[in-house]
């Protein structure tokens, strides 16, 4: 059953074979639909629905004076104007260099943006004159097709981070360490992407804000997984009690991981990963590490407070099968 007022419009013909019929004026205005916008069409037999479109509108050009900006906000600004989906970043100066707070030193802007620019698919820098930068991103439409393959690619990625982190963990931990930075760029460049193709999908909007969540503190979440691997590798004992609470954290967190990538996972199943959470939150609590061991598992720990944003994921993608028409 449909809600709202039952209206007539006449069928139009424009040119030889083109039937058109007219929007209502208040319902195109509520609903922001203007000349040149996309609308959806659904086919139900003898209906055909029309559904304002879901997708976020493009941001053809962004300009942005960065005088007084440091690395930190910078960066940050980039990865804002990535995500929502800007086409031209202008940024524009008055000195060449801006403070690096954490290294505590000033840095080229050249040299910023082009290590940043690294971590955007398809974005390049086009025009470097006269104190002004324009970055654009050569993607002319957003393949948000691609979204649970991209996805999908993301949590292999995670997975092989933790899995050679895992198994190099009572081997030669210095040489998985030395690429820990690479794998954790790697992630984070199609973080952005998916970030970036998620605002333009036809998600519905709670499941977008789901999604981003979860997105964002995964992110955090492996940007800690490098810090834990920089201190597991000053340690200069590594105990086998360490070693298998680690790979013990990385697996659930992996069990977790897959709730939202599996069409068809059972409630008992979802029951079971929460409950075994719980308690191997309340082991490592009791456990007694040394100061190095400690060190190590207070970065790692956050692996296990994101049950809350994988369950609300879950339920996000899955809340429309349990609605009912009135």
């Amino acid at each position: 059953m449909f809600k709202g007022e039952t209206m007539k419009r006449k069928v139009n013909l424009v040119g030889q074979n083109t039937l058109t019929v007219s929007l209502p004026t208040k319902w195109a205005q509520e609903h922001g639909i203007k000349k040149g916008i996309e609308v959806e069409l659904l086919e139900d037999n003898d209906r055909l629905v029309i559904e304002a479109s879901r997708i976020a509108k493009k941001i053809k050009k962004v300009v942005i004076d960065i005088d007084h900006f440091d690395k930190l906000m910078l960066s940050r600004y980039l990865d804002e104007f990535y995500r929502v989906g800007a086409e031209e970043i202008v940024l524009k100066f008055t000195k060449d260099t801006l403070p690096d707070y954490k290294n505590n030193k000033e840095v080229l802007i050249s040299k910023i943006l082009t290590d940043v620019v690294q971590r955007y698919i398809g974005m390049e820098i086009i025009s470097q004159r006269n104190n002004v930068v324009v970055l654009q991103t050569l993607i002319t439409k957003e393949d948000c097709d691609k979204i649970e393959v991209v996805r999908q690619r993301l949590y292999f990625l995670i997975k092989e981070f933790l899995d050679e982190f895992s198994k190099s963990m009572d081997s030669d931990f210095k040489s998985f360490n030395d690429k820990a930075y690479a794998y954790h760029d790697n992630i984070a460049k199609f973080t952005y992407y998916y970030f970036r193709i998620l605002n333009f999908s036809n998600l519905t909007e709670p499941q977008k804000t789901r999604y981003f969540g979860l997105y964002n503190i995964i992110d955090l979440a492996i940007d800690k997984l490098r810090h834990t691997s920089e201190r597991y590798a000053e340690m200069k004992k590594k105990s086998p009690k360490l070693i298998n609470y680690v790979r013990e954290i990385f697996a659930h967190f992996l069990e977790q991981f897959e709730i939202i990538n599996k069409q068809s996972f059972k409630m008992e199943d979802l029951d079971a990963i929460i409950s075994k959470r719980y308690k191997l939150v309340q082991k490592v609590n009791k456990e007694k590490f040394n100061e190095d061991e400690f060190k190590v598992i207070a970065e790692c720990k956050i692996l296990l407070d994101m049950i809350n944003p994988f369950c609300e994921a879950y339920v996000a993608a899955n809340i429309e099968k349990y609605f009912e028409e009135y």
